[in-house]
């Protein structure tokens, strides 16, 4: 069980650890160039799911906010995202959502939610990308 000081319980160890564990894993994700805050309601679902989106070179990473893991929860190809009109969550908000659709997997796609200004890298990055070149051999 606990351990109690001044009648107050203190967490245990593992709760101590995991919580650690958690911030240097979000501390590592939110540092990463290319990062920012980004929530993901998949299609179909009502709720949405925080987490944390990053820049590759051809790909846009999603991580969960709350995970262990140093990889991925989502991943998609930078030539296969199509993005549609952004739309603001309030009349007055900061925060938009925009609807995607990643071309070689599910036609329904997924919803993003993040800051303009996220918003308006994201829009750039994706037009940005260099037409896909036919291989000749």
């Amino acid at each position: 069980m606990g351990q109690h000081v001044d009648g107050r319980r203190l967490p245990s160890p593992s709760s101590c650890c995991w919580q650690a564990g958690s911030l240097l894993r979000l501390r590592y994700l939110a540092g990463q160039v290319g990062s920012f805050e980004c929530a993901l309601r998949p299609c179909g679902a009502q709720g949405w799911l925080s987490g944390v989106a990053s820049f590759r070179l051809d790909s846009l990473e999603w991580y969960r906010l709350m995970s262990f893991s140093t990889r991925p929860s989502r991943s998609w190809s930078r030539l296969n995202l199509e993005l549609s009109e952004a739309r603001r969550r309030r009349e007055q908000g900061r925060v938009v959502e925009v609807h995607c659709v990643d071309a070689t997997r599910s036609p329904e796609g997924f919803d993003l939610a993040m800051m303009e200004e996220s918003h308006s890298a994201l829009v750039a990055w994706v037009e940005s990308a260099a037409p896909e070149q036919p291989r000749l051999f």
